[in-house]
């Protein structure tokens, strides 16, 4: 793994996810992760980072997302989350789904599950393993009290048409002003990850949440430079960005 922070107009490598997203270890975090290319992988990178440090981590979501291997059917009782943690830092909890995903546990449930751990980090809408997406009238589902919004997107988009590339692709289309033929470029992906009809869609809604980009897949040098290059329109846009390669 590697992530980097785009800080002071260049590009610094960073040992950690959390350090580059700029998160208080010692406070209590929510944390819902919005659009493709990566969330559920950059979700757990973080949560394994965090429950090391010895915080108690909440993994869930707020419409679907895929399946790990351990994690709690929740049928309402908030017992057996806490008599988990007793032996485990992360735990992830929702309600077994079809085709191998988990489902909501409900907004009010939600809401609750922060008083059990030190974080809670949310995957808040889907992609359907897509790099790019814009969010449909109903997405994402993002709670009032939560602390950061993370927008991912894959730089593995770049040069390929929205219709091919791109969940909701009407949607992407009425953003960028683009046609589904047209191919992603470098500043297409920095306005879906800053604009307010894109990821950064209902951070209003929120208290005082705030908001990190993050470009993933950058797994060579040539994508490194692209990712640089978004990385400056997003700072025009006063959007802090992180750049992430999991490839091991």
């Amino acid at each position: 793994m590697k992530v980097f922070c785009y800080e002071d107009n260049k590009v610094n490598q960073k040992k950690y996810l959390y350090q580059s997203l700029g998160i208080n270890i010692n406070e209590k975090n929510i944390i819902s992760f919005v659009g493709g290319g990566g969330k559920t992988t950059s979700i757990y990178t973080l949560a394994n980072e965090l429950s090391s440090l010895g915080k108690k981590v909440l993994v869930t979501t707020t419409t679907h997302m895929h399946m790990p291997k351990d994690y709690i059917n929740f049928k309402g009782d908030i017992n057996e989350i806490k008599e988990r943690f007793k032996n485990t830092n992360l735990i992830t909890v929702g309600i077994k789904d079809r085709n191998e995903k988990i489902s909501s546990v409900g907004e009010e449930i939600a809401i609750t599950l922060i008083e059990l751990c030190d974080f809670l980090l949310i995957e808040a809408d889907g992609a359907k393993m897509l790099p790019l997406k814009a969010p449909a009238n109903h997405e994402p589902v993002i709670l009032s009290n939560t602390t950061m919004i993370v927008g991912v997107a894959g730089i593995d988009s770049l040069g390929k048409s929205i219709k091919e590339i791109c969940h909701r692709p009407e949607y992407v289309c009425n953003i960028l002003i683009k046609k589904y033929e047209d191919k992603i470029n470098e500043k297409d992906i920095a306005n879906l990850l800053s604009s307010e009809s894109g990821q950064k869609k209902f951070i209003d809604r929120c208290d005082n949440a705030e908001y990190r980009a993050i470009i993933n897949k950058v797994d060579n040098e040539e994508l490194l430079c692209s990712a640089e290059k978004i990385c400056r329109y997003l700072k025009e846009k006063e959007v802090q960005a992180i750049i992430t390669s999991y490839k091991s």
